[in-house]
């Protein structure tokens, strides 16, 4: 989509910061040139909010929508994403705040054939209790059997 120069004003009208501005014109199709430009601050300047945004197309993807961007998915839970050459994934905030994954935290990997999962420690921790409640009877409490086995072994080596 292509954004008129004169609708930098309408769309950025209201926001403060000049990378709320850059996010917001950046969503709406304007080239990064053009936003440094019109904002007058320095083109990298806007790419680094874009990259760290999840926003910057790279010049080989511009028969793509941008990562991130409203149009690319109306699913805030999908988008593409590229892995670089060290192996590093840059995941949009909106695909974060879905998966309900902080920055700056661990989380579980797990490749197989054609795809990686990643899950936060909440969605690996919910995953290991499906998979050990299929193994567990409805009404068993695997802490009572606990301590009966205890107080059991501790009889034998007690008598």
């Amino acid at each position: 989509m292509y954004v008129n120069n004169n609708d930098f004003d309408t769309i950025t009208k209201g926001l403060r910061t000049k990378s709320d501005k850059i996010r917001a014109l950046a969503r709406k199709g304007a080239a990064t040139a053009d936003i440094a430009r019109y904002l007058g601050i320095r083109y990298q300047h806007a790419r680094n909010v874009l990259v760290s945004s999840g926003l910057h197309a790279r010049r080989d993807d511009k028969d793509t929508e941008l990562v991130g961007s409203e149009s690319a998915a109306s699913d805030p839970a999908v988008a593409w994403v590229r892995i670089d050459a060290l192996g590093r994934l840059q995941i949009p905030a909106s695909l974060m705040k879905t998966a309900d994954i902080m920055g700056d935290e661990p989380v579980h990997v797990r490749a197989s054939e054609n795809k990686i999962e990643i899950l936060s420690r909440r969605g690996a921790l919910k995953r290991a209790h499906a998979i050990a409640k299929q193994f567990v009877p409805d009404g068993v409490s695997l802490v009572d059997e606990l301590i009966a086995e205890r107080r059991r072994e501790a009889g034998r080596e007690n008598g």
